[in-house]
């Protein structure tokens, strides 16, 4: 496929809105990238609406990391903007994007003619010997649809179904549990800055469960959020990074920690230039 629709408000969708927030242009790029990879491999002997790269690839590509990418890739999963079938990631929405302008292959073309209008069961497919129009397409009831395609719907509706078994789980029957401790830190930050993050999300929980399991305590991550807001809250630059994935990474947290008690002890009483300086030499001891 050489194109594909795209609606000119798709950021104001709720859930790529939720994408922006928790991973900003970072994660929103990320999504389109990986619809392009998809839509790109869509062909009439191919409609399984897959994403082949593996994140390996796609952080090399994108200029991410292996480990972010699979992150991320989880989040859109959970989210409901892909689907993960025993390890393949699918976009099945794209199915209803599809439109015959997209293509010049008859095949592809009787294809998405029969994902939007079955007539018994039966796709049509074009008759290419009796009209070489690319938009002539047969609506022949008694014509049996070739073995390739009938398979590759098969194949398409079990995707379906699947997806559909799992929206349908009543995800309030089993509560997530939550940490108590998860909670206490993501509520501090939201009443702090504003902002609604969810102590649910498994990115969040993950990040701070990480640390905690590192063996720092409730306080310190709570110390180094009110250090931080007070950094970086009124700053324009800085206030997007006041988020669980930068506060709590495993590569600057210790950093972060350090130069939160520097202003709790003997720095204190330091110029705001002393006790910067001060905390970037801490910072540097540390990640040494």
């Amino acid at each position: 496929m050489k194109w594909f629709k795209h609606d000119a408000n798709a950021s104001a969708d709720s859930k790529l809105q939720n994408v922006l927030l928790d991973y900003g242009l970072e994660g929103y790029g990320l999504y389109w990238y990986c619809i392009e990879l998809i839509a790109g491999n869509v062909e009439a002997d191919n409609i399984t609406f897959s994403l082949e790269h593996d994140a390996r690839i796609i952080a090399r590509n994108t200029g991410s990391t292996a480990q972010k990418v699979e992150e991320m890739m989880r989040y859109f999963v959970t989210v409901g903007l892909f689907e993960n079938a025993d390890g393949v990631v699918t976009c099945m929405k794209l199915a209803k994007r599809l439109d015959q302008s997209m293509t010049s292959n008859p095949a592809m073309r009787a294809i998405i003619n029969g994902l939007k209008n079955k007539s018994g069961g039966v796709v049509a497919i074009p008759d290419t010997k009796e009209d070489e129009s690319h938009d002539a397409i047969k609506q022949n009831h008694d014509f049996v649809m070739q073995d390739k395609i009938r398979l590759d719907q098969i194949r398409l509706d079990q995707i379906r179904q699947e997806e559909i078994r799992e929206k349908t789980k009543d995800p309030m029957s089993k509560p997530a549990v939550i940490d108590d401790r998860v909670r206490q830190v993501i509520d501090l930050l939201n009443s702090m800055t504003g902002s609604k993050y969810k102590a649910s999300t498994k990115s969040h929980a993950g990040n701070i469960s990480g640390r905690l399991n590192d063996g720092h305590s409730v306080d310190d991550l709570m110390a180094v959020v009110r250090f931080k807001v007070q950094e970086w809250l009124h700053d324009p630059k800085m206030a997007q990074y006041l988020r669980p994935e930068t506060l709590f990474q495993a590569g600057k947290f210790n950093g972060y920690l350090t130069a939160a008690k520097a202003t709790q002890g003997p720095l204190a009483g330091l110029s705001a230039i002393s006790r910067k300086n001060a905390q970037n030499l801490a910072g540097w001891l540390n990640e040494e």
